[in-house]
C-alpha cells in the first residue's frame, strides 16, 4: 500500500485519539517533534530503545536518529497533509528503523518500527505500517463516529420528555430564555400558549394511567401536527403543555390557540369514550419583559380559561376578558 493513500488529514479529535493511542503502545516507537526538529513527546518504547529510559522532550531528533541528510527529513510530503515514510538509522548502533510521518497542526507524530536492511522486507514493512495505520484511523473515525451519535442521542434524551417526546420543561424554558432575549434585542414579536388538558385526573381513575398515556401522547402529536418547524411545543409536567413561538404577534397565536382547542375536542385517542378537551392561557411578550414574567401572565390566562368553564383560549393582558371556545357543557361521552 502507498503511505500516501491514507488521510492523515484528521479532524481534531481524531488527530488526538490517534496521538493518545500510539503514545501508549508498546511495539510501535512514537516521537512527535516540532517544525525545528524538536522532540516535543516520545512514548516509553522510544525512550527505552534510544535514551536508557530519560526525558528527551527538547532534546534535537537528530541526536538519535539520522538520515542520508545531515537532519533527519521529515517535512517533505506534509505540505500536502500526506504521510510519508522515511527510513532512519540510530546514530548509536546503526540499526534501521521505518517511520510514517504524521502532521498534527504544526506538529509531526512519527510512528515506527524496526526495520532490516533488505530491500524487499523493507517494502514489505513500509506496506505493513500503512495498512496499520489505515485501520487504525478508520477504526478511530468509526469510533468517533459512534460517540459522536451517542453524545447526540444523549443530549436529546436529555432535552426531551420521555412519553410525549416533546420538550421537557427544562429544555423548554432554556429555548424561550434565549427566544425573549434574542426577541427584546432585536424587537421582534413572541408569543406563547399554556395548555392543561381539563379534568384529566378523570381519565386516570376511569380508564387507567395507560389510558392516560394514550391521551397524553395523542395531544403531544396533535401538537407536532398543527404547529411550525420553528415552534417548540413542550410538556412541562403532568398534563400541562407549552409553545412557544417566536416572531409571532396575538392574532396568530389566539388562531393557533383555537386550532389546538377545536382539534383536542375532536381527538379520541385508540378509541378512548372520553371527550379531551384543553384550556390555553397566551401571553404576547411585552417590552422590558422576561421569561419568568411571560410565563407568570400565561399561566395567569391559563387559570382563567379555567375558572370560566374550560374548554377555552383566554388572552393575557388588555383582552384576557375576551375568551373563544364553548362551554364545557356537552356530554362526555359520545
Amino acid at each position: 500500500m502507498n503511505p500516501s493513500a491514507l488521510d492523515p488529514t484528521l479532524q481534531p479529535e481524531l488527530a488526538r485519539a490517534l496521538h493518545s493511542y500510539v503514545m501508549e503502545s508498546g511495539r510501535l516507537v512514537v516521537v512527535e517533534v516540532d517544525s525545528d526538529g524538536r522532540i516535543m513527546g516520545a512514548n516509553v518504547t522510544f525512550r527505552s530503545r534510544f535514551a536508557g529510559f530519560a526525558d528527551v522532550r527538547g532534546e534535537s531528533l537528530s541526536r538519535f536518529l539520522a538520515s542520508d541528510d545531515e537532519m533527519p527529513d521529515i517535512e517533505p510530503g506534509l505540505a500536502h497533509r500526506t504521510a510519508i515514510a522515511r527510513i532512519f538509522n540510530t546514530v548509536m548502533g546503526g540499526e534501521n528503523y521505518l517511520f510514517h510521518a504524521y502532521p498534527l497542526n504544526a506538529h509531526t507524530l512519527l510512528i515506527g518500527e524496526p526495520a532490516k536492511t533488505d530491500d524487499s522486507d523493507v517494502i514489505g514493512r513500509m506496506g505493513n505500517l500503512a495498512l496499520e495505520m489505515s485501520r487504525l484511523v478508520r477504526d478511530l473515525r468509526k469510533a468517533n463516529h459512534d460517540l459522536a451519535v451517542a453524545n447526540e442521542l444523549n443530549q436529546q434524551l436529555a432535552r426531551t420528555d420521555a412519553l410525549t417526546h416533546l420538550a421537557n420543561r427544562r429544555y423548554f424554558m432554556e429555548r424561550l430564555q434565549q427566544g425573549v432575549v434574542q426577541a427584546q434585542s432585536r424587537r421582534h414579536a413572541l408569543s406563547i400558549l399554556m395548555m392543561d388538558l381539563d379534568h384529566f385526573k378523570q381519565i386516570n381513575d376511569s380508564f387507567g394511567h395507560a389510558a392516560g398515556d394514550t391521551a397524553l401522547t395523542a395531544f403531544a402529536e396533535l401538537l407536532r401536527a398543527l404547529v411550525r418547524m420553528s415552534d417548540l411545543p413542550g410538556r412541562l409536567g403532568g398534563e400541562e403543555f407549552g409553545l412557544y413561538m417566536f416572531d409571532t404577534h396575538r392574532h396568530v397565536a389566539a388562531a393557533v390557540a383555537e386550532r389546538i382547542r377545536a382539534s383536542t375536542w375532536e381527538l379520541r385517542p385508540n378509541g378512548l369514550d372520553h371527550r379531551l378537551s384543553v384550556s390555553i392561557g397566551i401571553a404576547v411578550l411585552e417590552p422590558e419583559e422576561d421569561a419568568e414574567a411571560l410565563i407568570r401572565r400565561a399561566d395567569a390566562a391559563l387559570y382563567q380559561a379555567k375558572n370560566q368553564g374550560r374548554n377555552r383560549v383566554v388572552i393575557a393582558g388588555p383582552e384576557s376578558e375576551h375568551a373563544t371556545g364553548r362551554e364545557e357543557n356537552a356530554p362526555r361521552k359520545d
